[in-house]
């Protein structure tokens, strides 16, 4: 029994270890799905005075777990392919666009526990706005993206 767990052990090592160069990435991607998930949580609770959920809290669970496997993936292909910086840069693009969608969610959710028109309220909606507009500008394919999801969602 002490030798499985000497290999279980041996193996997570090794995968952190294999893992490093895009810690950054995975903890970005922890933390926005961590304040997603509360500032769901609070604002169903707040808005909507409704209790925990199970469900969405597995859904909300499942959903990052994709992500970090699709990063986790990206990255192992790229350095199988001997291109680790190129894995590199699409693993930080997809954690950018998950920061964008996910910290759109987040602002959203806080607008819906404060009152509108209060201090509060005001600074997440400048700050959904710089989102909306700002980030989207330093992306130039991504603002083309975004204008052909808002029409097909208008048809």
């Amino acid at each position: 029994m002490e030798q499985v767990k000497n290999v279980i052990v041996g193996i997570i090592l090794s995968v952190l270890a294999f893992l490093k160069p895009i810690e950054g990435e995975l903890v970005t991607l922890f933390l926005v799905f961590i304040l997603n998930f509360v500032f769901g949580y609070l604002s169903d609770m707040i808005a909507n005075g409704a209790d925990f959920s199970l469900k969405k809290a597995l859904v909300c669970i499942g959903h990052a777990t994709c992500f970090f496997i699709l990063c986790m993936a990206v990255y192992a292909v790229g350095w199988f392919k001997h291109q680790p910086h190129g894995a590199m840069q699409c693993v930080s693009l997809i954690t950018y666009i998950v920061m964008y969608f996910y910290g759109r969610n987040i602002l959203r959710n806080l607008k819906l526990m404060f009152k509108e028109g209060t201090p509060p309220y005001r600074v997440v909606d400048a700050l959904d706005y710089l989102l909306g507009v700002k980030f989207v500008e330093k992306i130039p394919w991504f603002s083309n993206y975004l204008n052909k999801q808002n029409k097909e969602e208008e048809a």
